[in-house]
């Protein structure tokens, strides 16, 4: 009997060593888990900080687009309305406004009152027209204007055209 007792506390205490080792051998999983859940928590906090810094980059782009395609649009306006006035019967010829903007008079004002007017610093580049050639008597003209907006990553240039017939 005395025999018996002692086998049950060995086998007792075999069964509580092994539990124990066992215990002991999982106890650095938590630590990896910890690191595994820690390292992809930071990998996509990182993509988040980039997906928001590349929608940042295109909406300042998509701005300066914008600005840079109204200002060349109106600075073409603008030269349009001097060789079709609204308020005058009597049309100025397209080759005399054509030769006033290689002069540089309606740079000046474009400049000074269209594109300063503007939130967003931009500059006008080129405004030009250029004579294409006569087809079936009539010749035909390209107002052409260039505008940049924003400055360095950021700078954008648009070009419009117009083609005017006289």
């Amino acid at each position: 009997m005395f025999l018996s007792s002692l086998n049950k506390r060995a086998l007792c205490s075999a069964s509580n060593n092994k539990v124990s080792v066992s215990k002991r051998k999982q106890q650095g999983n938590m630590l990896m888990v910890v690191i595994f859940i820690i390292v992809v928590l930071g990998f996509l906090a990182t993509n988040l900080v980039l997906v928001n810094w590349s929608d940042s980059d295109s909406n300042n782009r998509s701005i300066f687009g914008t600005q840079a395609w109204l200002l060349a649009h109106s600075s073409n306006e603008y030269v349009l309305s001097k060789m079709y006035p609204a308020s005058d019967t009597r049309l100025t010829p397209v080759a005399d406004v054509c030769t006033e903007i290689g002069v540089g008079a309606y740079n000046n004002f474009i400049t000074n009152t269209i594109i300063d007017s503007s939130a967003i610093q931009c500059e006008l580049i080129a405004l030009e027209c250029r004579d294409t050639g006569d087809l079936d008597g009539q010749t035909f003209y390209i107002i052409n204007s260039q505008i940049s907006c924003g400055s360095g990553a950021y700078e954008v240039q648009r070009n419009q055209e117009f083609w005017v017939r006289e």
